[in-house]
């Protein structure tokens, strides 16, 4: 089966506006505060999108879908972390699709991390950083010992703790404000019971 143009088609432009609102609350200085609602929405939205078109042609993989079209639905199903159960299904279908070489390892390795930060486990690969002490620094990371080996299969450098800072991001203002409001979100959407 060749490669489905609609992927791109549909999905390109999501990813775009995904990728405006991120830039204009990050020069606001408004982003690592706090879920901004304005993005909350925009995920929400190209998530429920990209569920319809789920529905319509099936999970998008690389024999459907393309790179491309794998990439841009990866990153939307990325930022639905708004609706758990929608990212828990898809990484059943990623997960599935990795398993008949339909899907690349490495965009597996990340939504892994991703679930697996938010339902408080450690993470697998050390895909997964959040803001400690002022720092960007990977999340838990389930045996530290094996997570050299774990990287090389799906493809990962090895993990460098000496990772600079992204010049365009600030850790949070108030960090304590920020966690006790993400452990709220955690409650409210379903992460967490």
């Amino acid at each position: 089966m060749a490669p489905q143009p609609i992927w791109v088609d549909k999905l390109k432009p999501l990813v775009e506006r995904d990728l405006f609102i991120r830039d204009a609350l990050l020069q606001k200085g408004v982003l690592n505060d706090a879920y901004h609602p304005e993005m909350e929405k925009v995920h929400l939205t190209n998530a429920r999108k990209l569920k319809e078109l789920i529905e319509k042609e099936g999970f998008p993989v690389l024999s459907n879908a393309g790179e491309e079209g794998v990439r841009l639905s990866w990153l939307i199903i990325q930022h639905a972390i708004s609706w758990p159960d929608f990212m828990k299904e898809c990484l059943t279908q990623i997960r599935l699709a990795a398993a008949d070489n339909d899907y690349s390892l490495e965009l597996l390795a990340y939504t892994e991390d991703r679930v697996a930060f938010f339902e408080g486990r450690p993470q697998v690969y050390g895909t997964n950083w959040d803001w400690q002490n002022a720092e960007l620094r990977p999340t838990p990371i389930a045996d530290p010992d094996g997570l050299a080996a774990r990287r090389q299969a799906v493809g990962l450098p090895p993990l460098d703790l000496d990772r600079q800072t992204p010049t365009n991001e600030k850790p949070p203002k108030d960090p304590l404000t920020k966690e006790r409001e993400f452990q709220e979100w955690l409650l409210r959407v379903g992460w967490r019971v």
